[in-house]
Formats: structure tokens, C-alpha cells, sequence
């Protein structure tokens, strides 16, 4: 692995995998309703783990499109608008391809000239800048033929276009590291919510860095992950502990030199330290896990707080509520938060306060 990708040993993690026996009873008749017992267990995680492997390397490929589509350090060319490329795209193959294209399926269709001249500038001139080069070191790692990585970011982008269940679309998404600083602004109204003003140890799940986002591209700055400085600032001070962990190894990377104590965790089978934390936030995180991978994700949380300690996230699904409960952090406090105006529509988040109870079921 490049030096960009090395990362520390970390206290974080308790033990190899997640053990079924520490999922509380509640919760396992859930998951028992929705066809995942114990017998069948092992057999589930081998899948998931295999298809988290497909959902990383999709999300790569996403990072690199958006990054070569809309760099102004590739040549003279204008940036070009992803969501536009790819409605340029798809509106181009055959009408009888379209929607096996949707579902996955290679298209032999031919980009425009310009998305040609940047692919082509990616992957061939010397890297000009850190990101590039990082993603240059990504696209090795991958190993996919230039037109597969970007097909696979106009896809997200016609079907996120196309679709009105956002839920069932991002469950299935590659796994990005966007970070979205703006949610920063729902957790702090979780904050007053929590009881928690000054946590002595503090876990922020999935906080991401920006590799190449759809929205834009900062060339002249470094990458960053900027979500944990911010949680510092919301809360004031410094906890004794503080852990980050993401996904993606980059995010990790990302923040070798702080502020948090960071590694690479599938927080759905990966099993945190049990009693660890006394505030646990995850923004843009749960909304990629499908209900079976929600509700172990929120037993290892559950597992890793302390008693009184709470989890900040905002995801607005009903089950997270319901399997909160049956993992002994049940929602104390919801509510909805504006983040203000965007291309002339009002952006909503949410957050969701789950407070661990004294005596898991």
C-alpha cells in the first residue's frame, strides 16, 4: 500500500469480527423477522464484506470522474458539469441500451471529445497536484479500464436523477467520502439536546474527505477532511479521546495528522470497543446501510457507549428508531434543521438523539 494509504494500529477496534452473541435479544428478533438468524450469520458477513469490496471500488471511481470531469488542471479546457455529462451520455446510447446501462451493464458508446480529452489527461500527463496524484494512486489500485470509472459515476448520477426512493439508490451506491461540512449545523442543535456539552471521549463515524465531490473541486487546496475540526469546534473543547473512523482507507489517511485518532472500520462488522464513548456522531453515514447493516451498525455503536452516552446522526428513517430502541439507545430527541437555500430550493437536514439506557435489554 502507498504511503498515502498507511495507517496506525488503533485501541478503537475490540476483536476481529462482530459477534452475534452481542447483538441484544430485541434487536436479534428483528433481525430474525427480516430473515437474519444466527445460523446463517457468518454466511452474511462473508457477503457483505464482498460486496462492501464492489461498493468501495465503485465509489473510487466516482472520486475520480467527478475529479478529471470538473479539475481546471488538465489543459485549457473549460470544467465540465458532471450531471450534465452524464445526461449528455445516457441521452446518446440506443434507447433499447438505456436501461440495462441502469443496471449495470458496460455501454460501448463513445464520450464527447472534451470528457475524452480529460480522461485521457488523467491517466496519461504527469499528476499536477496532490489529489491527483492520490487519485492517480486510486485508479492503479482499481485497475479499471478509464471508460468503466467514469460509466459508473454517470450512472449514480442519471439514476439519482431518475429516482424518488433515495433511500434504496444510496444503499446501493458506492461508498464515497464526501464529507458535508453543512451537517455540522443539525448536530450542534443535537448537542443542546444530548446532555453531553463536554464528552471526555468521542467517536465520529464516517467523516470523510474530499477526494473529487459532484459538486465542485477545490484544485489549490490540499485534501482534507474538515467534518473533525469541526465537531471540535461545536464542542469547545478537547475530549481526553478522540476517534475517527471511516470506510475508506484515504479518510484515514486524511487525518494521519489529526485532530482525531483515526482508522479504517466497517462499522456494520467490525466491532468497536465495548464502554468506550460518550458521544458517538455519524452524519451521512447510515443512509448507505440497508436495514439488516443499520440495525448491526447501531448494536455496535449501542456497545460502544458508555451509560448516558448518546449518538447524534442524521438519518430520518423509522428504523433507525425502532432498531435503536431494541439496541438500548432509543431516539430521546428529533428534529428537522434548514440549511438555507440551494439553487433556489430549501436544503433540510435532521437529527436524531439516541441516548444509551442504563441497562441494555
Amino acid at each position: 500500500m502507498r504511503a498515502f494509504l498507511l495507517l496506525a494500529g488503533s485501541a478503537i477496534l475490540s476483536a476481529a469480527s462482530f459477534p452475534w452473541t452481542d447483538i441484544p435479544a430485541p434487536l436479534a428478533h428483528l433481525l430474525a423477522e427480516n430473515g437474519l438468524t444466527a445460523h446463517g450469520y457468518s454466511d452474511w458477513v462473508n457477503r457483505h464484506t464482498a460486496a462492501t469490496k464492489e461498493r468501495l471500488a465503485a465509489g473510487s471511481a466516482e472520486h475520480i470522474a467527478y475529479f478529471l470531469l470538473q479539475t481546471k488542471s488538465l489543459g485549457s479546457r473549460d470544467p465540465l458539469n458532471p450531471a450534465a455529462e452524464a445526461r449528455r451520455y445516457f441521452d446518446s446510447l440506443p434507447a433499447a441500451e438505456r436501461q440495462a446501462f441502469l443496471r449495470g451493464a458496460p455501454s460501448q458508446a463513445a464520450f464527447n471529445q472534451s470528457v475524452q480529452h480529460r480522461i485521457h489527461q488523467f491517466f496519461n500527463q504527469p499528476p499536477t497536484s496532490q489529489r491527483h496524484r492520490i487519485l492517480r494512486e486510486i485508479a492503479g489500485d482499481l485497475g479499471w479500464p478509464p471508460d468503466r470509472v467514469v460509466q459508473t459515476a454517470f450512472r449514480f448520477l442519471i439514476q439519482r436523477s431518475a429516482t424518488e426512493d433515495a433511500d434504496t439508490l444510496y444503499q446501493a451506491r458506492g461508498l464515497s467520502a464526501d464529507p458535508f461540512p453543512a451537517s455540522m449545523e443539525a448536530i450542534g442543535r443535537g448537542l443542546a439536546k444530548s446532555g453531553n456539552a463536554a464528552p471526555r471521549a468521542v467517536l465520529l463515524i464516517g467523516p470523510g474527505a474530499d477526494l473529487g465531490s459532484r459538486f465542485g473541486v477545490e484544485d489549490a487546496k490540499p485534501v482534507r477532511s474538515p467534518q473533525a475540526s469541526a465537531l471540535l469546534t461545536l464542542l469547545g473543547s478537547r475530549p481526553s479521546i478522540y476517534d475517527c473512523i471511516d470506510i475508506r482507507p484515504e479518510v484515514a489517511a486524511a487525518l494521519a495528522d489529526g485532530p482525531c485518532r483515526a482508522t479504517t472500520l466497517d462499522l456494520v462488522v467490525d466491532p468497536l470497543a465495548a464502554n468506550r464513548y460518550n458521544l458517538a456522531v455519524a452524519t451521512n453515514v447510515l443512509v448507505y446501510l440497508d436495514d439488516n447493516e443499520l440495525a448491526l451498525a447501531l448494536a455496535n455503536i449501542a456497545r460502544s457507549l458508555r451509560p448516558g452516552g448518546c449518538l447524534l446522526h442524521n438519518d430520518a428513517r423509522f428504523a433507525a428508531r425502532l432498531f435503536g430502541e431494541a439496541a438500548g439507545i432509543p431516539v430521546t430527541h428529533f428534529e428537522s434543521v434548514s440549511l438555507g437555500r440551494r439553487d433556489g430550493r430549501e436544503q433540510l437536514d435532521r437529527v436524531a438523539v439516541h441516548c444509551k439506557i442504563s441497562t441494555v435489554p
